[in-house]
């Protein structure tokens, strides 16, 4: 599934995808009699439909400069793009040379990053049931802050009665079930993660009833797929 849906956003990043298809919304304010009804769609798929839609116009307003269906605008840095990472600076000891280049003994040092191989897991041992938090930034960063306020200003002065109801309000916020995840409630008020990861990226938000309404917070977890948002441990 996740292919897919990433050559949906790359799509509609770059493209648009052809004509803009009518919403219900559309349908409703343009259609004529006697038009032939269209099959519905499966709702999962309109979910995702909107959700990339989504993620696209806040990537796009994050990244002003990036491609855009209009034909407008650059191609966007490597290091702003969703998932980006910051390639690591090699470092040396004292009197080292970088790799490749004799020192005075004739021997070719070898970066301390190198020097020690990570220790393997024992043999049978099972996997960590957590993950640690990712730091967000540069478009990521932005992304995140532009949802978690999206999410807070959209339950603004109305606190979720239950996890039911806040699930009710984030999917008719265009974010779909199946990346809504439950969690434990805090202090008696409910909670849910919900995965903004696309092709790679990193962003998550966590959406806790506050007095209020909610607070949002986003924050980062690995990209890989094994790896469910509700296993982050996020720091203090």
């Amino acid at each position: 599934m996740k292919p897919v849906l990433a050559a949906a956003l790359g799509c509609l990043v770059l493209s648009g995808c052809g004509a803009q298809k009518d919403t219900p919304e559309r349908a409703s304010a343009g259609s004529t009699v006697g038009e032939t009804p269209q099959a519905p769609s499966s709702p999962g798929g309109d979910q995702e439909v909107r959700f990339l839609a989504l993620m696209t116009r806040t990537a796009q307003g994050c990244t002003p400069d990036a491609p855009n269906g209009t034909g407008g605008g650059g191609v966007p840095r490597p290091e702003d793009l969703p998932g980006a990472e910051a390639v690591p600076t090699p470092r040396y000891g004292p009197g080292q040379t970088p790799p490749g280049v004799p020192n005075a003994d004739g021997d070719i040092p070898v970066p301390l990053d190198d020097a020690a191989p990570p220790s393997k897991p024992a043999t049978g041992s099972a996997p960590p049931a957590t993950a640690p938090e990712v730091p967000l930034a540069g478009t990521e960063k932005c992304v995140g802050g532009e949802h978690a306020k999206r999410v807070g200003e959209a339950f603004k002065g109305a606190k979720p009665a239950g996890y039911e109801a806040m699930r009710k309000q984030l999917t008719e916020l265009d974010y779909p079930a199946s990346r809504i995840h439950r969690m434990p409630d805090r202090a008696g008020a409910p909670r849910v993660r919900v995965d903004l990861r696309v092709m790679g990226g990193h962003v998550a938000l966590e959406v806790t009833a506050d007095g209020g309404g909610v607070v949002a917070e986003a924050f980062g977890a690995p990209e890989t797929e094994d790896v469910k948002v509700t296993d982050v441990t996020r720091g203090a």
